[in-house]
């Protein structure tokens, strides 16, 4: 008799267990939510914490990506912290291209401008932030989901335009998994799978998205502040995927490596503690700093 009372006890327990877990379950699901700003296209995985629904802090990421595109349209100068990256890349991150971006319209009407065009669109002082402001944006985000009004979100992964951002922890311990986007394949091939804990910034720069082809030549988006044409110091490199604990400095910091190439990128990865990917049209990938550890080709 007392046999039959300890089992079943015993499977009282593990019934009120499962019901406890089932609660917590749904407790802890992932939602979401898809929106638009700096530009590009905001798609946030929020996964609720034991208060409910992540939807106020939804709005506050959006809100804050919103604000600073008003920030940064609305502006002659560049932010403290890209000036002074600027500097610490050479110039191979410049944020005052503005009037060579305009000259180029890779993104509207393409256009291959002479020497001279150049030259004078160089010695102009416009602001352009689009390697800066995504990442920017990224930080902001954590900001919001550091803050005392977060209740509800235990992990995220934000997605703004290619920047990614992990957060926190997933129920259980899972770890992020985080496919990267294959630079010689199409929209939806991947080339490796980096598995990551907490909070990190994800920030690829390339050449084979926005582009265009005359004469048999292909020019991109990404320019060398020092000749204004499409950066070509690297032959062959293609993407720079830069992985770090800061959206802004990770934003920045792969454009500045696309520019400088691999040999020329190394001091500055270490100086800013970032490790990186480095992609060339053969198919070969250089790595930087630590990022063996967490990358796994496909």
């Amino acid at each position: 008799m007392k046999k039959k009372r300890f089992v079943f006890i015993v499977t009282a327990v593990v019934l009120v267990l499962a019901a406890l877990l089932a609660v917590q379950s749904q407790n802890r699901h992932m939602e979401t939510f898809t929106d638009f700003a700096m530009g590009s296209v905001l798609i946030q995985n929020l996964w609720t914490g034991p208060l409910g629904s992540p939807g106020h802090e939804s709005d506050d990421i959006l809100n804050a990506c919103k604000v600073l595109e008003q920030e940064f349209n609305n502006t002659a100068e560049a932010p403290l912290e890209a000036t002074l990256f600027m500097k610490s890349s050479g110039g191979a991150f410049h944020p005052y291209l503005g009037a060579l971006v305009k000259l180029w319209n890779i993104n509207k009407s393409p256009y291959v401008p002479t020497p001279v065009e150049i030259a004078l669109a160089l010695d102009k002082r416009e602001v352009d932030l689009g390697a800066y402001g995504k990442g920017a944006a990224c930080d902001k985000a954590l900001r919001v989901l550091e803050g005392e009004q977060n209740y509800c979100v235990s992990a995220a992964v934000i997605n703004l335009g290619g920047n990614i951002m992990t957060y926190g922890q997933k129920p259980w311990g899972q770890p992020f998994k985080i496919a990267l986007r294959d630079p010689l394949g199409g929209p939806n091939d991947t080339i490796g799978v980096f598995t990551l804990r907490g909070t990190h910034f994800i920030s690829t720069s390339g050449s084979y998205e926005k582009y265009f082809e005359q004469d048999g030549v292909k020019y991109h988006h990404i320019f060398d502040p020092e000749t204004g044409y499409p950066a070509y110091r690297d032959p062959g490199l293609v993407s720079v995927t830069v992985i770090n604990d800061n959206g802004a400095i990770g934003d920045m910091i792969s454009t500045a490596c696309f520019v400088l190439g691999y040999e020329n990128s190394l001091d500055l990865l270490a100086q800013y503690d970032c490790d990186a990917l480095f992609f060339y049209e053969n198919g070969d990938v250089r790595p930087a700093g630590r990022v063996m550890e967490y990358y796994e080709a496909r």
